[in-house]
């Protein structure tokens, strides 16, 4: 008779063969650090420093190794009660597994400079290859290391799989394994022991950030919970509005004269240009009107800008430049990197100039939708909604149908990237170009080692808009311009004359050695901007001879913080600057109030409404108060920022930023600092909770604005 050894032999055996396995991915994984540490670090230009980060993350490796090799416990003793060989075989296919995700998400980091998370579940197919083209990683020198890895793990798996493990060794991976049941905090870096956001992520393990972000998506959108309509209010269990409040509301939307009474409280007035202008409008939270729409407020806005502005009764047509990655770490004075878009400085001392603006995305799916429109973000940012998008009111939409506007969008690459021309569309813009609309007079940018071109190029852009505008210069117009040259893979027409640029701007800026030493090595990204400033002073030239010069405003800002620079701090990647500059001007000023784009709609709709004499709303689902002038630096409003489709983490209140768990206190400058005010923290996570379900609510139920508001979308 077969001897049959006892069970708890056979489950001691399985789990030595187990502690060997783990040990073996957990070698593993610590060699794709040695990777970044001795061939990604020098390449893709980590600050000083970073080796120690990086040894540092060393620990957050080993716990996410370990964790996941928990998970595999069950199930590989299981079939390895049956058969040794298959067991062996499931763990090192996982194995492998575990240390491509690691290269590639390497990668990912070391090109992009942040992270891939949720955000991947934002893109389509055809994006994602897109963005993975312009890159020009994916080539065979990126796929090498890759490659190396593979075979190696195969390798190691084949040969010493079954090598022994002493007791002592055993006992001190079981040990280790325990401590991999610690709370889920303790795998990734605290954010308030970092001196920048950029030397955090070196530290953290990629592949923990990137479950973490997935994780994160998918219980927050499967449990969006119950909100108060106003934060200061506890959350109701009834979200069903009284009927008689919304018939009455609906009464007043339909005939606004009914409800004279109750117009914007600064409707009716203009401030002085020494006045602040935040206690109409920033500094009032809105008191919302209906559950049933619990964006929906009286629209209050005040008009600030009247004050500013020569006096005229013709309506002026609005351009604005929206600039890929304009951030004001390399812009404006003052610039923590030094400003190199001289130009755009210059054109700032004679516009009303915020220099504390904040985006509201860390990526471009975010600005057109808070800027035309000053939206909540919807699940993956409110352009992604396409069909599913709540009706709603927009700069462009109440312009066309209110005053006969006409409107169009220009972008050099593929509009429908981020459903952006969906979203143009749907705010009744008559005319969209993108690449495949400029014809054979045109360059596209230079193509990456891939053969891949984003597509036409900011200069190219701006000679497209102008051809057109001259045939129908007399109208009325809101136009929007998105630029792209300053995207990865950072190739300009006649690059060997802007990285000379690059070098005689620094030495004009003043910076030190080390400072030089530094911004070398983000040369490609520093000529982009000089290209774009280049462009921006040939627009200004050429649109100065048409007659319709004198009667337009440019509002200029970035869409967000080019991430390829190493951002500095968590609300880095959002700090843009906002120019709004024309002709009409009687002076320039600079304001240092915090400010985003949630604002710039409201502003200009009541700067037009009083200087028109326009009949709009007198509700609206505004997430913005309105620029606050204010000269000095000060925030009285709350923000909620989305740092990718499908991540939105950060909530700004008054001089508080809320980034995943940590409070900082905000300084005049934007830089931030840990703060530990529990009962702060605790305020502000209930009111972003707050926002987070009233927008869940609202963009998937059609719930921004009632039916009686869809007649100002009417021609």
């Amino acid at each position: 008779m077969e001897y049959t050894p006892p069970l708890q032999y056979l489950i001691r055996q399985s789990f030595k063969r187990f502690i060997s396995l783990t040990m073996l991915m957990t070698g593993l994984v610590i060699l794709v650090r040695v990777y970044e540490l001795l061939f990604v670090a020098g390449k893709v230009g980590y600050p000083a420093g970073s080796a120690l980060e990086m040894l540092y993350g060393l620990q957050f490796d080993i716990l996410l190794s370990l964790r996941f090799s928990l998970l595999l416990l069950l199930p590989f003793m299981v079939i390895d009660h049956y058969s040794q060989k298959s067991a062996r075989i499931f763990f090192t296919l996982f194995a492998v597994l575990l240390v491509v995700s690691e290269v590639v998400l390497l990668q990912y980091f070391s090109t992009t400079k942040i992270p891939l998370g949720s955000d991947i579940l934002g893109y389509s197919m055809a994006e994602i290859k897109q963005t993975v083209g312009a890159s020009g990683e994916l080539s065979a020198a990126t796929l090498v290391p890759l490659l190396v890895l593979l075979l190696l793990a195969f390798y190691a798996f084949y040969k010493y799989s079954n090598f022994k493990v002493t007791f002592g060794i055993r006992f001190l991976v079981i040990l280790f394994l325990l401590l991999a049941l610690l709370p889920s905090s303790r795998f990734n870096p605290d954010p308030a022991t970092y001196k920048s956001e950029f030397v955090m992520n070196i530290a953290a393990n990629k592949l923990n950030l990137f479950t973490g972000s997935i994780l994160n998506y998918y219980t927050q959108n499967k449990n969006p919970g119950k909100f108060a309509l106003n934060s200061d209010q506890p959350a109701q269990n009834d979200l069903s509005p009284d009927e008689t409040e919304l018939s009455n509301l609906d009464r007043r939307l339909i005939d606004p004269k009914e409800n004279e009474g109750e117009k914007s409280i600064a409707s009716s007035r203009t401030l002085n240009a020494s006045e602040p202008a935040a206690n109409v409008g920033p500094g009032n939270p809105f008191t919302y009107l209906s559950e049933e729409f619990p964006f929906l407020h009286h629209e209050n806005t005040p008009d600030v800008l009247e004050p500013f502005f020569k006096k005229g009764e013709t309506a002026p047509s609005i351009v604005f430049i929206i600039v890929e990655s304009l951030g004001r770490a390399y812009s404006g004075n003052d610039a923590y990197l030094g400003s190199y878009t001289p130009f755009l400085d210059s054109l700032m001392s004679k516009s009303l100039y915020w220099e504390n603006c904040l985006s509201t995305s860390g990526r471009t799916f975010g600005v057109i939708p808070s800027l035309l429109a000053s939206l909540p973000f919807g699940q993956k940012g409110f352009a992604d909604l396409k069909n599913n998008m709540p009706n709603h009111l927009s700069l462009v939409s109440l312009l066309k149908n209110r005053a006969g506007y006409n409107s169009s969008f220009y972008y050099g690459g593929d509009p429908s990237f981020d459903a952006m021309d969906y979203f143009m569309k749907r705010q009744g813009a008559s005319k969209i170009v993108g690449i495949n609309d400029f014809g054979k007079d045109y360059q596209q940018l230079p193509s990456n080692s891939n053969g891949f071109s984003w597509g036409y190029g900011d200069r190219e852009i701006f000679r497209k808009y102008l051809s057109d505008l001259k045939l129908q210069e007399r109208e009325k117009r809101v136009d929007v311009l998105l630029t792209l040259s300053m995207h990865n893979p950072f190739k300009v027409p006649n690059q060997a004359h802007y990285n000379e640029l690059f070098e005689k701007r620094m030495a004009q800026i003043n910076l030190t050695e080390e400072e030089k030493k530094n911004n070398r090595l983000y040369t490609a990204q520093f000529a982009t901007m000089l290209y774009f400033d280049d462009a921006l002073s040939y627009f200004f030239r050429e649109f100065s001879r048409l007659k319709s010069f004198e009667n337009t405003i440019f509002v200029i800002t970035g869409d967000h913080r080019m991430p390829e620079i190493p951002i500095s701090t968590q609300i880095d990647r959002f700090h843009v600057p906002l120019v709004i500059y024309s002709p009409l001007l009687t002076s320039g000023v600079k304001f240092s109030s915090l400010v985003s784009h949630y604002d710039v709609t409201p502003t200009l709709l009541s700067f037009l409404k009083n200087r028109l004499n326009l009949s709009l709303p007198t509700v609206t689902s505004w997430i913005g108060h309105g620029l606050d002038t204010y000269r000095s630096y000060r925030n009285l409003q709350d923000y909620p920022l989305m740092r990718n489709t499908s991540e939105m983490m950060d909530w700004i209140s008054e001089d508080n930023l809320l980034s995943g768990s940590t409070l900082y206190r905000i300084y005049p400058n934007l830089n931030i600092e840990p703060e530990m005010n529990a009962e702060r923290a605790e305020q502000m996570r209930q009111k972003f909770a707050n926002y987070k379900a009233k927008n869940n609510f609202a963009t998937k139920g059609n719930r921004l604005i009632p039916d009686s508001l869809n007649r100002y979308n009417l021609p």
